[in-house]
C-alpha cells in the first residue's frame, strides 16, 4: 500500500531510520516498516528537495512524500524487547486519575530514585559517548541521547510516560496537579510528580531487566505492584 502526501506542502511524512530513534509524539498509535518512494516528475524532486531542507545527512530521519507500507510492526518494540511490559505502563499512565496518582505517590519506595539513577548509571556504562554523562545525578533522568544510539535503556519509552503522565495531570488532576517552577515553567506538582517518578521506576525495571537487579527490582516496582497487581 502506498501512502502520498495530498499536496506537497509540510507537514512531511517523517521516516525514521532505526527503531530506536523514534520519537513518539503520541499514544497511542501503528507503526509501519516503510520505504520511500523516489520522486519521478519535476513536481515530486521539488517537494523532495524541499522536504530535504535543513536535514543534515547524517540525521536519524528521512523526510517524504510518499512511502510504501511494508509491514506492521508492535508498536511495542519502540521500546526495546521488553517492550510489551513498557506499553502496559504507558496504557496505565494514560489512564491516570487523582486517586490513582495518590496510590503510587504514597506506595513508591524511599529507595526508588536511587536505583533508577544506579541503572542509568550502568547503562551509561555500556554507551560508547556516555564519559560526559557519568558521575551525575540520573534520579529524573528521562533520556540521555548524546551517549548512545537509543538515547535510554528504552528508547522513547521514559519521555512518552513523561508526557502522558502531564496529559493526565492536565485532564484530570486536582488543583495544584500543575504548577509553575521559578522559570515560569509548567512543572507536575503533588501527586503527579512522584507518580510520575513511580511509572518511571516500574518502566525501567521491567523494560531493562539487564540493569537492575532482584532487590532493585523489589524497590522499583513496589508502587506499580501495589496499585496495579495488588
Amino acid at each position: 500500500m502506498r501512502v502520498t502526501l495530498p499536496v506537497f506542502t509540510p507537514p512531511w511524512i517523517v521516516v525514521y531510520h532505526a527503531l530506536e530513534r523514534v520519537h513518539v509524539a503520541r499514544w497511542s498509535g501503528r507503526l509501519f516498516q516503510v520505504q520511500t518512494v523516489p520522486p519521478t516528475t519535476r513536481v515530486e524532486r521539488a517537494a523532495v528537495a524541499r522536504a530535504a531542507e535543513g536535514v543534515a545527512s547524517h540525521a536519524d530521519h528521512t523526510r517524504a512524500i510518499a512511502v510504501d507500507l511494508l509491514e506492521e510492526l508492535s508498536s511495542s518494540e519502540l521500546f526495546g524487547p521488553h517492550g510489551d511490559a513498557v506499553v502496559r505502563i504507558v496504557e496505565a499512565a494514560s489512564a491516570l486519575d487523582e486517586e490513582r496518582a495518590r496510590a503510587l505517590e504514597s506506595a513508591r519506595h524511599p529507595a526508588a530514585e536511587r536505583e533508577y539513577g544506579k541503572a542509568w548509571d550502568r547503562w551509561l556504562a555500556e554507551q560508547p559517548e556516555a564519559a560526559s554523562y557519568r558521575n551525575r545525578d540520573h534520579a529524573w533522568t528521562l533520556s540521555i541521547p548524546g551517549a548512545g544510539f537509543s538515547g535510554s535503556p528504552i528508547g522513547y519509552g521514559f519521555s512518552l510516560i513523561w508526557k502522558t503522565v502531564n496529559a493526565a495531570a492536565r485532564d484530570r488532576g486536582g488543583p495544584g496537579s500543575l504548577t509553575l517552577d521559578e522559570d515560569g515553567d509548567r512543572i507536575l506538582g503533588d501527586p503527579w510528580e512522584t507518580t510520575l517518578g513511580a511509572l518511571l521506576d516500574a518502566a525501567m525495571a521491567v523494560g531493562a531487566p539487564h540493569l537492575v537487579d532482584s532487590d532493585a527490582v523489589t524497590v522499583l516496582t513496589a508502587a506499580w505492584g501495589m496499585v496495579f497487581e495488588p
